[in-house]
């Protein structure tokens, strides 16, 4: 049972590691270049894609506008960030995210229930929100002006909730999305973080010309891939305004070697417990060691030589291995299947071991056969001098 629960660990802790990071490294995909202000590139990446940190300077709609325009692009979505909803993050965007957002190797964000902005004052949430919140379609809903302890409600501008997304295991399952023109309006009373009451109603508001001032950042998405690199430097070397793009791809690579880690850790563990359990199984066969020359002996006098007698304790050894190694396969395999069932789908997970998974397999065979060794040079030991008589 030990052997099969260190196989269990280090082979589902491998596995778990491996889906996790090709998860991760697509968490946005197809989305060739972010832009924001200045920053650094994982900082950008927190901030526009996973809605962490705290948010930095902003950039002009006028430069939004200019990008968009430009030949190389063939979309471009504007991001805004800021409010919140119950501790939820509020993104200020359009209907293109919901068409060009990809994740997961180009999968499209898709609605379980509802569509996406129709009215002036809809909201789209995400999957976890709405479990979490029991929201559902036609449902009306308040956004907090800031984030944290410092959140002023909009208390005057109920959104109402005209769509549900799927889940994606990614951070739109813990979002707020709302068209960008309706967010800029609900501020249009905040001036220097304070509230000036206008007397506008919604409806006034509806009726306004209202275009954004500033965005925390854009996705963008090009004609031709070969051509990133330049539109990167482009956009890095616009003289009328401080921009920053990166590279999504690479962003999320970086984040993973500082986030990743701690897998190396947790198969460092699993192998230590597995070696735990081979030591666990010496100590079992040398303790019960004395019980068996009576057997020894029996096999001595059908004509066994002492090496017959080594061998079969190392084939006894590789075959207990074997069985834990089997069982935890299939325990692993179960595992899996409920995972799987859990996540509904949205998180492919490996089933078959691949090579890296065979080798520590075949390793831990290794490993097995050479502590089998201990217990079967005793035994070789006990019927050398034992020879046929049994000494008890």
């Amino acid at each position: 049972a030990s052997i099969a629960i260190s196989v269990i660990l280090l082979l589902g802790v491998d596995m778990l590691r491996k889906d996790i990071k090709a998860h991760f490294l697509h968490t946005v995909s197809d989305t060739d270049l972010i832009v924001a202000a200045p920053n650094g590139a994982v900082e950008i990446l927190l901030e526009l894609v996973f809605h962490l940190g705290n948010e930095g300077s902003r950039i002009e709609w006028e430069s939004f506008k200019k990008i968009s325009t430009w030949p190389q692009i063939a979309w471009s979505v504007p991001i805004a960030l800021g409010d919140e909803h119950r501790g939820f993050s509020v993104v200020g965007t359009d209907n293109g995210y919901f068409t060009h957002y990809k994740y997961g190797g180009k999968r499209s964000l898709t609605f379980s229930s509802g569509q996406g902005f129709a009215d002036f004052y809809d909201v789209v949430v995400g999957a976890d929100v709405a479990k979490k919140l029991h929201y559902k379609i036609g449902d009306a809903i308040l956004l907090s002006h800031g984030q944290g302890h410092d959140a002023h409600r909009h208390a005057n501008r109920p959104f109402k909730i005209s769509g549900i997304l799927s889940s994606t295991m990614t951070p739109n399952d813990d979002t707020v999305f709302v068209a960008l023109k309706a967010l800029e309006a609900i501020h249009i009373e905040w001036q220097s973080g304070r509230f000036i009451d206008m007397h506008l109603s919604s409806e006034d508001l509806e009726k306004m010309n209202i275009v954004p001032k500033h965005l925390s950042g854009i996705l963008l998405g090009l004609k031709d891939h070969s051509e990133i690199l330049g539109v990167q430097n482009a956009i890095d070397q616009m003289k009328d305004a401080s921009l920053k793009a990166v590279i999504p791809a690479k962003a999320l690579a970086k984040l993973w070697k500082v986030m990743g880690k701690m897998e190396n850790v947790l198969l460092f563990i699993s192998a230590m417990v597995f070696i735990a359990a081979i030591f666990g199984m010496v100590a079992t066969m040398l303790s019960t060691l004395n019980e068996r020359r009576r057997e020894i002996a029996i096999l001595r006098t059908l004509g066994a030589r002492p090496y017959h007698i080594f061998t079969l304790f190392v084939m006894e050894s590789l075959a207990t291995v074997a069985l834990g190694i089997t069982a935890g396969l299939i325990v692993l395999e179960l595992c899996l299947f409920g995972a799987e069932l859990l996540f509904t789908g949205s998180m492919a997970l490996s089933k078959l071991p691949d090579e890296t998974e065979w080798l520590m397999l075949l390793s831990m065979m290794f490993g097995a056969l050479l502590a089998s060794f201990i217990p079967a040079y005793q035994a070789y030991k006990h019927s050398l001098q034992d020879g046929l008589t049994v000494r008890l």
